[in-house]
Order: C-alpha cells, then sequence, then structure tokens
C-alpha cells in the first residue's frame, strides 16, 4: 500500500503508518534539522551525516514528499516553467534541455501556460513553486502585477529572451541579430539584390532582432536597407503563404529570407503552385533550423538556434541561484549558426 502523510511516502505491504521527520530523525541521531537539511540538498551538510541520514531514509523505505515540505515551509524543489504554447517542436526541445538539467539537479518542473493571471498570483503564493522560468516573446508581455508578486515573495525567476523594459533580470538570450546577420552576409555571397524579408509579428522580440540583423548585414555588404521589402506573418505556413502571395502579386525577388522557418515553408509551398522555382528563380531561407528543414525539396538553408541548450541553460541558471550561487554570467546569449543547404542556390551541405 502507499500512504501519503507529514511529508512522506511511505510503502509497506500490509499496514498504514504515520510518519514524520521524527522516525528519520531517531533512527539516524541527527535533528530534525539537519535532516531537513540533507532531504533540501542544502550544503553546510557534512558528507557523512548525508550518508547516515539517507541510510535511515532507505531503511524505513521512505520518499520525500516535495508537496508536504512546501507545506511546512521547506523548499518544494518545483521550478514552473510559463510558456506561451507547448505544442510546437520548437518548445518540445526547449522543455527537453530543461528537463535533462532538472532531472540532473534533482528537481521537478511544472508546465504552466501565461492565460490566466489570477492562477498563477497564487501559485506565486502557494509556497509549492520555488522558482519561476519565464518565456518572454513580447507578444504576450509577462504580466506587471505578478511580476511584482514574485519580487516581493523574494521567489526567484529568470527569462528566456529578452527582460521587459528596465527589467534586469536574469535571463538565456539567443543571438539572433548575428544570426540573421550571417544570412545577409551570405545573400551578398550570392549578389541577390532584389530581396523581401518575411517577418514574424510586429511587437515581437525575436523577429525584430533578425529584421535588425539582417539590415546590419546588408549594410555592411553596401546594400541599401531601405530598399529591403518587408511583410509580415504571424510565424504560421499559412501566414508565410499569404505573405509570399501579396508581395509577388506586386513584385519579384531574386531572395525571400523568412524569419522562420514555418513560414518559409508557406512560402516555397505558394512559390511551387506558381510554378516559381526554387532556388533557380528565387531562393528561400528561414531561421530556426526545424526539424523538417533538412527534409524540404529543396532542403531549406536556415539560422540554427540551439533550443535544448537554451532550457538547459536557463535551469542550469536557476538552479545556481537557488542553491545560493552567484551565476557565472548574469545574461547568457548563446550563438546561432548558418545551415547551408540547397534552397539559397548552393549545390551542396556544408
Amino acid at each position: 500500500m502507499i500512504n501519503i502523510e507529514s511529508g512522506y511516502i511511505m510503502k509497506q505491504n500490509t499496514e498504514e503508518s504515520r510518519v514524520t521527520i521524527d522516525h528519520v530523525a531517531s533512527l539516524c541521531g541527527f535533528s530534525k534539522a539537519t535532516v531537513s537539511r540533507v532531504m533540501n540538498k542544502e550544503g553546510n551538510v557534512k558528507p557523512s551525516t548525508v550518508e547516515r541520514v539517507e541510510d535511515a531514509i532507505r531503511s524505513l523505505g521512505y520518499i520525500p514528499s516535495s508537496a508536504a515540505s512546501a507545506l511546512s515551509g521547506g523548499k518544494s524543489r518545483t521550478i514552473a516553467v510559463l510558456l506561451p504554447d507547448v505544442m510546437t517542436e520548437y518548445y518540445a526541445s526547449l522543455l527537453s534541455g530543461v528537463e535533462a538539467i532538472a532531472e540532473e539537479s534533482n528537481y521537478n518542473i511544472l508546465l504552466k501556460m501565461r492565460n490566466n493571471k489570477k492562477a498563477l498570483i497564487d501559485l506565486v503564493n502557494s509556497n509549492k513553486v520555488d522558482a519561476f522560468i519565464l518565456r518572454n516573446t513580447g507578444l504576450q508581455p509577462v504580466d506587471h502585477d505578478f511580476l511584482v508578486a514574485l519580487k516581493r515573495r523574494g521567489i526567484p525567476f529568470l527569462f528566456i529572451g529578452k527582460p521587459p523594459v528596465d527589467d534586469d533580470s536574469p535571463a538565456i538570450l539567443i543571438d539572433n541579430v548575428g544570426g540573421a546577420r550571417q544570412m545577409a552576409r551570405h545573400y551578398a555571397g550570392h549578389n541577390f539584390r532584389k530581396i523581401l524579408f518575411i517577418a514574424g509579428p510586429k511587437d515581437n522580440l525575436d523577429s525584430n532582432d533578425r529584421l535588425y540583423g539582417f539590415k546590419i548585414g546588408l549594410s555592411e555588404a553596401e546594400h541599401n536597407p531601405e530598399k529591403l521589402d518587408v511583410m509580415h506573418g504571424d510565424y504560421s505556413k499559412a501566414s508565410g503563404y499569404q505573405a509570399i502571395r501579396e508581395a509577388l502579386d506586386a513584385n519579384t525577388y531574386d531572395a525571400v529570407f523568412c524569419a522562420n522557418d514555418h513560414m518559409a515553408l508557406g512560402a516555397i509551398l505558394l512559390c511551387r503552385e506558381r510554378g516559381i522555382r526554387v532556388p533557380e528563380d528565387v531562393a528561400v531561407t528561414g531561421f530556426d533550423d526545424t526539424f523538417f528543414s533538412e527534409f524540404l525539396l529543396p532542403p531549406l538553408t536556415t539560422v540554427q538556434q540551439p533550443m535544448h541548450e537554451i532550457g538547459a541553460a536557463a535551469m542550469e541558471m536557476i538552479v545556481q541561484i537557488l542553491e545560493r550561487h552567484v551565476p557565472r554570467e548574469h545574461k547568457i546569449i548563446l550563438p546561432t549558426r548558418l545551415v547551408i543547404r540547397q534552397s539559397c542556390g548552393c549545390g551542396h551541405d556544408l
């Protein structure tokens, strides 16, 4: 049977017993405070003490219950991860990185969507979560009252993406500017002159950085960035399809750079419908290096961002903060990489 009482789960064959921290403390000969520090994996505990406490826990067959520990004022060893969407491979890869470090560090993950302000503030006040990892895109700004509640309670948090304006919180960032700048230089090598940029939503921070970086790269290649045509989509395949359809009704292009791979896929499908050859008639490239990009016809030239590493870096930093270690860096910018395939006109993978 499984009995959940007073902070522990006890597995027994024939009877239920109420279990408290006193049982473990009595068996190992240490105080309840010392046992609690060992179970919460806090520092300043001798290895020999840790070993005796853990031996007592194992011999009694107990598994610490993080929920009960939180209710009693201890650490829950739970990190809440707030994302705007969990239905895409983009966030699936990010979460795999979070989970890998969480498991290694003995933390649990609570996945939440940012769609209920009251529920989030209630979670802040529940003592069930030790820290928060917040994805910020600019499209759904992190609620001000929620951030105030976190700061008032002294609960650590960090952002994946740029923090809100005037917020100096820890953050994991991607070099969107540098990645797009690399693509512009590659376009200059192909001597593309008439270029369309299909951006994401106007308020999206990542898309705006990619547009900014692309313009910098064009300027460095002595191409007037003001001549760049810009259309906006919503990162979906359908919006890429619609954007290039409207653009091609009025102009012709040497190349199209899309702010993500899904919109690039939509652009390629529209070109195929119209009998426009990619890359012979127009080059099409994307951003993200989504799983399908190498399997398109032609395979998609794109900018790779390390989604697994983003999640892992975020979890590593929040664990460092929780364990009272100063993070090595307050903000970490992870590099992107240009992945050259055939859709830009190159004849082979690099």
